[in-house]
């Protein structure tokens, strides 16, 4: 669907082909031949976003702006892997994002360039064309060899792993098939055994789904393709928070109730379960968070980090790797950098 924002329509050049779930948002110009699979997003709600020609995003695939600050820029013939984010960046012509990666705010990537399954490219890093990038933060490791990133692209572009790379474990990424209940709902809002989602003034994107008991209070959003799923629990997210495009929340009574405190922030496809979240705190994009987590007021979660389950963040740092650790203090800007 491609949605207005104030005066801004998306403008896609023919011919385009979006799945019936992809959203395209705002200022956003794209050449010919884009192709959105499922719930893959794009939104430009404040700066403007840039596709070059022949550009294809996976399965829950984001690109994001950063408010009016920073849009995004991609040259031609870019592929994006299932649940990879491209976010207020520059992107060079050939480049492969590959699955659950992330390019982050600021960050330069120069053409044909490979970002490995899973990599983390970090705010305001220049990557050189040519190299394959691992890890988080994402390093090169080599330089591309022969058909290599040919090879790459056309298999995401089946919906297939890297040759080559171990395959990473991925979230369901058709929640209309997967995760919402058949016949209980007419969408985003599902009820689940005789409970149904509560939204008072909140926004609800019309791509995302809650399902069973769900309870947003004034101010509030959830944006597009995301799932909070209560199961036979209860999924509370307090006022003014918000969850960004394609984060999946997903619960039930075995892992408990997921409780989220105000002005609260989800960076875009994060995964979590159970736990609580306190007021002010921030959980970064392509976190993953295991069941009773307790996250303190005010804390911090950086961007691609794992949290195992019944972890404790504590406020005054920001937690970020795999394992998770307290790498810096919170403040003088850090936040914006590994968040």
């Amino acid at each position: 669907m491609l949605i207005a924002y104030r005066e801004f329509t998306p403008v896609l050049a023919a011919p385009f082909d979006l799945a019936p779930t992809a959203a395209v948002i705002g200022r956003t110009k794209a050449g010919p031949r884009l192709t959105l699979r499922a719930y893959a997003t794009v939104r430009a709600d404040g700066e403007s976003i840039r596709i070059g020609a022949n550009a294809c995003f996976g399965a829950r695939a984001t690109v994001h702006i950063a408010d009016s600050e920073l849009g995004a820029v991609v040259g031609d013939d870019l592929t994006v892997g299932r649940y990879g984010i491209v976010h207020a960046c520059t992107v060079g012509d050939g480049v492969v994002v590959a699955d659950a990666a992330a390019v982050m705010d600021a960050a330069v990537i120069g053409p044909h360039a490979l970002i490995a399954p899973a990599a983390i490219v970090p705010p305001r890093k220049a990557l050189t064309g040519g190299f394959v990038y691992e890890g988080n933060p994402a390093k090169a490791t080599r330089a591309i060899a022969g058909d290599e990133l040919a090879a790459a692209a056309a298999a995401l572009r089946r919906g297939e792993p890297v040759p080559g790379f171990a395959p990473v474990a991925l979230p369901p990424l058709d929640a209309a098939s997967s995760l919402v209940p058949p016949d209980r709902g007419a969408g985003p809002l599902y009820s689940r055994a005789g409970r149904a989602p509560r939204i008072g003034r909140a926004y609800v994107a019309p791509t995302s789904a809650l399902v069973g008991d769900v309870t947003l209070a004034d101010d509030a959003g959830v944006y597009f393709g995301c799932v909070l799923d209560a199961g036979d629990a209860r999924i509370v997210l307090g006022a003014c928070s918000n969850i960004q495009d394609n984060s999946l929340l997903l619960t039930d009574s075995v892992r408990g109730d997921l409780v989220i405190g105000e002005r609260v922030t989800f960076g875009h496809n994060v995964r979590m379960s159970s736990g609580e979240i306190g007021d002010d705190a921030l959980v970064g994009m392509m976190a993953i968070v295991g069941e009773h987590v307790v996250v303190e007021r005010g804390g911090c979660i950086a961007a691609g980090a794992w949290v195992e389950p019944g972890t404790v963040v504590r406020a005054g740092w920001i937690w970020a790797g795999r394992p998770l650790w307290p790498r810096l203090s919170r403040g003088g800007g850090l936040t914006a950098t590994w968040c």
